[in-house]
């Protein structure tokens, strides 16, 4: 007998999570109040990626944009058609954010706008593992990138030079930058947490046995991570907080919120 098992496809950014339904629809869910909208692309689905009210879907032969009409209300879910890229572009990895979407292949980082025009590109010293929008201005955002070798970059899309940020030991699997852009904390292969002071390149703290991690999105002195079937919430120098919950962290909102 055959299983076929399919990977997961999603993202998050905020309360919004995407994923992949039926191997060609797009489910985006509001975490907070559990509202669900479908998206029928009639294509299979190769990647998506959320950034604030926009969102991307790779399909075969084309990358299709969606954004939120415009809504005083936050927690509005109607969707519009923003723009369509009719290329086949290849990528490992796939985000989007206000006027671009970035695709990273290997050590290579490419910027296209949404009229489907290579804008800009980067090529790293080592395979890319991990990557997230950093927020900043519309157009002009910034990437945290993660590399095999240990290093972490951060790079403004306007700008043609990536910023070294530190050089971990080892590669990197996860990272996530605190609310003041001070202190990073990142997860490598060898399952450790680990967190640093950006301006003195000092580790603040270090722990075994985690797969992802998340900073509060207000507190900088809060953050949680998992692995090993334990969620741990880590705040300022108090002992840590442990309890048993399967998955991992993807988010960690204002107040108590974990998003796993």
């Amino acid at each position: 007998m055959l299983q076929l098992v399919f990977a997961t496809v999603h993202g998050l950014y905020g309360d919004r999570y995407v994923y992949r339904d039926l191997m060609t629809d797009v489910i985006i869910q509001h975490l907070i109040t559990e509202q669900r909208v479908r998206i029928k692309c009639r294509d299979y689905v190769k990647k998506v990626a959320v950034y604030k009210d926009r969102v991307a879907v790779q399909l075969p032969t084309r990358v299709e944009l969606y954004q939120l009409e415009p809504s005083a209300d936050e927690l509005d879910m109607q969707y519009r058609s923003a723009a369509k890229i009719n290329q086949k572009l290849e990528c490992d990895l796939l985000v989007v954010a206000s006027s671009h979407i970035i695709l990273c292949q290997d050590k290579r980082l490419q910027l296209y706008n949404y009229e489907g025009t290579l804008v800009r590109e980067w090529l790293m010293d080592a395979v890319v593992r991990y990557l997230k929008v950093a927020g900043g201005p519309a157009s002009k955002e910034g990437l945290l990138v993660g590399l095999k070798n240990g290093a972490v970059l951060k790079i403004f899309m306007d700008n043609a030079f990536p910023i070294p940020l530190i050089k971990h030991s080892s590669g990197i699997r996860c990272l996530d930058l605190g609310s003041t852009r001070r202190k990073l904390a990142l997860v490598d292969e060898t399952n450790t947490v680990v967190v640093y002071d950006l301006h003195t390149k000092e580790v603040l703290f270090e722990d075994k046995g985690a797969n992802s991690v998340a900073w509060n999105s207000h507190y900088e002195d809060m953050l949680c991570f998992s692995g090993n079937g334990q969620l741990v919430i880590k705040t300022g120098d108090f002992p840590l907080h442990v309890q048993k919950m399967q998955g991992f962290v993807v988010g960690f909102k204002v107040g108590n919120d974990v998003l796993c």
